[in-house]
């Protein structure tokens, strides 16, 4: 309860922007527009429409089972085939053993959630899912295990390169958007102290984990690589532990990005990882919405390469562009650098890489006018009280 209060008193109603309240231990609570976000294993769902979402993503959780389930049942009609060699019986039997633990382990992890059983999920597809279409319940596991497992040496890599173009200033209250395991996150919050973490993300799988390795809880979760190294290679255990545990100050956040329940000129810092080239809005949009959130003198941190996945070509922005968009969107940039560091390079796996990551911080010097949007949600599917509009085509074929 008291965590749910303090949390209150730092973001906004993702629906109207109003005051939220923590009347119980359940819920926050929108004194203007009425509405109730509710926590669900200890997470707070501030997503504008809350239950949508949390169908959306229980239906995602029955499909990773399924998969997972049918993977188990496919290899062990494998094992039935006549003249395996021996170590392919091994092999075979290693996986077995591995996904059937990992299921296991996984829907342990995701019990607290209380997924409804009828999520409707046919008629949140016709009003369109809230939840962007490629986006799996463990899209990016392997950044989890990187995160808390195995991946010390990439972790400290990406920490250096924050470090350094964040100077010396303090962080005040910050906001991690696409925090995901939210190592970076953890590691910035613990190398600067009297910060205040507010790490946000779209996929309750990983504030899951996230929130139970900084409350210093382990996991044993399997690592499947694409080209492992050996048979032994084939499925690895990995121990997934934070180095110590966050006690204060450090808040797990449901919400979508282009809608993440922050008070306009509300934050010292944002740091945005691995996010601003994969999120579907525009680059000059998204800048502009991150205007809204800082106050003057706050400052963007940002961290990744820059791969933008957009369908037009005018969208997918060099360095250059970048920072003239940052220009334009009320940002003086403050420190900027280019990094060579390894990406999700470990042992028992022959595919190995490195990335080029792109570093700023830019201080916002000027307000921007905030970004014009559309929602393509269908809102007589979402609002049972409005009228079923009338088919515009209805008159012509009661003629006919």
């Amino acid at each position: 309860m008291r965590n749910l209060s303090l949390l209150s008193s730092l973001v906004a109603c993702p629906v109207c922007g109003g005051k939220l309240d923590a009347k119980d231990d359940e819920a926050l609570d929108c004194g203007s527009c009425r509405q109730r976000f509710p926590t669900w294993a200890g997470l707070p769902w501030l997503f504008d429409r809350p239950k949508e979402y949390r169908a959306e993503w229980s239906q995602r959780l029955r499909f990773y089972v399924q998969t997972m389930e049918s993977e188990i049942s496919t290899l062990k009609m494998e094992q039935r085939l006549p003249d395996l060699l021996a170590p392919t019986t091994e092999r075979l039997k290693l996986l077995i053993q591995a996904k059937t633990e990992q299921l296991r382990e996984i829907e342990t992890l995701l019990k607290d959630f209380d997924l409804p059983e009828d999520p409707s999920y046919e008629l949140n597809s016709f009003a369109g899912t809230p939840l962007p279409e490629n986006l799996s319940l463990l899209g990016y596991y392997s950044n989890a295990l990187r995160d808390w497992g195995w991946g010390e040496a990439e972790n400290k890599a990406a920490l250096e390169c924050v470090r350094r173009v964040i100077g010396q200033q303090p962080l005040g209250l910050m906001a991690v958007l696409g925090s995901g395991p939210s190592r970076l996150a953890y590691d910035v919050h613990r190398l600067f102290q009297g910060t205040t973490t507010l790490a946000i993300d779209i996929n309750p799988f990983y504030l899951l984990l996230a929130s139970r390795m900084i409350a210093g809880k382990t996991l044993q979760l399997y690592d499947f690589p694409m080209a492992p190294r050996d048979l032994r290679s084939t499925a690895v255990k990995v121990k997934l532990r934070a180095p110590e545990p966050i006690k204060e100050n450090f808040y797990f956040l449901l919400a979508d990005a282009l809608k993440p329940c922050l008070k306009a000129e509300s934050l010292d810092t944002l740091l945005t990882p691995w996010l601003i080239d994969v999120i579907p809005e525009d680059f000059r949009t998204l800048a502009a919405r991150f205007n809204q959130y800082l106050k003057i003198g706050g400052r963007w941190i940002n961290f990744g390469s820059l791969v933008f996945h957009q369908s037009m070509q005018s969208r997918c922005y060099s360095r250059e562009e970048v920072e003239a968009i940052l220009l334009e969107s009320g940002f003086e940039i403050v420190a900027k650098e280019e990094s060579e560091i390894p990406y999700l390079s470990v042992a028992h796996n022959c595919q190995r890489r490195h990335e080029w990551i792109y570093s700023f911080s830019a201080k916002k010097i000027r307000e921007c006018p905030a970004p014009v949007t559309g929602d393509n949600q269908i809102s007589w599917l979402q609002n049972t009280a409005e009228l079923v509009p009338a088919w515009t085509e209805l008159p012509e074929q009661i003629l006919f």
